[in-house]
């Protein structure tokens, strides 16, 4: 922060300070150079006045900015000064004019803003004409041709140059605010797939937890009345049974509440790791063939757990159908001793020549992240060596819902 603010002051300084610097040497090296030059009288042959009018003018534009207009005719007057002294032949003051005049263009608005620079030019013409009338330099026929080419010189390449700049930081204005907006628009639309996604999960959780919960009490209640023991101590047990599952269900219940996004859409059926086998036939008949492959020894999962590896094959399929058609596909389920693997691999697309990481740009990983969040499993996307985009999904079996 403190680098960025100190190199904008620093640009802000020479901004100010460069021009008037340029015309004070300027002027400094006409005054200088008269002073040594003689002529065999051992007379100047031009005054020091152009060259004091000069200073004169770079001082004056140190107010540039404040007083634009003000400091415009100052230094035009200068100028026009110096022609009439010189006959037209030193133009000394014709740069500060010139720094002058695309100043007051770039600080002013409206149509007006013309209106100074062109009236000040039209009367430069008939004072610069005036001027070299006594002009050994310039031949009579020539007089209004090199009045008017040096005014229109002079206004008019301090107007266009500040026209060009302005248009410049208008167009670099317009496409800052052009990229803050698609960065604004970037940010609510990944809110709201995570919000759709949370809303789906917690239908999911929903239905999933209280079917099973809702077993565990009906369970509890049978075992209850057909016990084959009076005993007070099982009645009691199977009674806490009853009020522990009760109360994980209001709690489920209140959790979901908090996960729900304000409007609920269309949410997609409940699915399974068991349903794996179903999801890449049908993924087959849309693209390349998947192949699928298992290791390890199955073992049931939470209902959470299933769906989650579901779901993560199910939008890797289809990223994979959008991003890189054509290449292979394949799905590898590991039961491990501790965890689940769940990895889905497609080849490096060769054909549309982009990195994976941008053509695979969206918002189904975001879908994935959330559901691996809730579990406490490990999610791990991204390219490999040869190109291939690899999605892997580790879900631990301690603590699995």
């Amino acid at each position: 922060m403190a680098s960025t603010f100190s190199h904008a002051r620093i640009r802000s300084v020479l901004w100010q300070f460069t021009p008037v610097v340029v015309v004070a040497l300027l002027a400094l090296g006409y005054i200088l150079g008269v002073a040594l030059i003689e002529d065999g009288s051992g007379q100047r042959p031009h005054s020091l006045l152009p060259g004091v009018f000069m200073l004169a003018q770079a001082f004056a534009l140190l107010a540039r900015h404040r007083f634009p207009l003000t400091v415009l005719l100052f230094v035009t007057v200068l100028d026009a000064v110096t022609l009439l002294v010189s006959s037209g032949e030193i133009g000394t003051g014709t740069v500060a004019v010139m720094i002058a005049v695309f100043s007051y263009a770039s600080t002013s608005t409206g149509r007006g803003r013309y209106l100074a620079p062109a009236s000040l030019s039209v009367l430069a013409v008939i004072i610069t004409m005036i001027a070299v009338q006594r002009s050994t330099l310039v031949p009579s026929e020539f007089v209004l041709a090199f009045a008017l080419a040096r005014n229109v010189l002079v206004f008019g390449l301090g107007v266009v140059t500040a026209e060009i700049v302005g248009q410049r930081a208008r167009l670099l204005e317009a496409l800052r605010e052009r990229a803050e907006a698609a960065e604004y628009e970037k940010e609510h639309q990944a809110q709201e797939a995570v919000l759709r996604e949370r809303a789906l999960m917690a239908r999911e959780l929903h239905d999933v937890a209280a079917h099973h919960l809702t077993g565990i009490i009906v369970s509890a209640q049978a075992a209850e009345t057909l016990r084959i023991s009076n005993s007070q101590e099982a009645g009691e047990y199977v009674r806490q049974i009853q009020n522990a599952a009760r109360t994980t269900l209001n709690n489920l219940r209140q959790t979901v509440g908090l996960l729900r996004a304000d409007g609920e859409s269309e949410l997609a059926p409940i699915a399974s790791i068991e349903r794996l086998p179903e999801l890449v036939a049908q993924a087959s008949t849309t693209g390349t063939s998947v192949h699928l492959k298992k290791s390890g020894t199955p073992r049931d999962l939470g209902p959470l757990a299933g769906i989650a590896a579901y779901r993560m094959v199910q939008e890797s399929l289809a990223n994979s159908l959008s991003h890189a058609p054509g290449t292979h596909r394949a799905v590898q389920i590991d039961y491990g001793t501790a965890s689940l693997r769940v990895t889905v691999t497609n080849g490096p697309n060769l054909l549309m020549h982009r990195k994976p990481e941008t053509a695979r740009a969206g918002y189904g990983l975001i879908g994935m992240a959330e559901r691996a969040e809730l579990l406490g499993a490990r999610l791990r996307t991204g390219s490999v060596k040869d190109g291939s985009w690899v999605n892997t999904l580790i879900i631990p079996y301690e603590g699995q819902l």
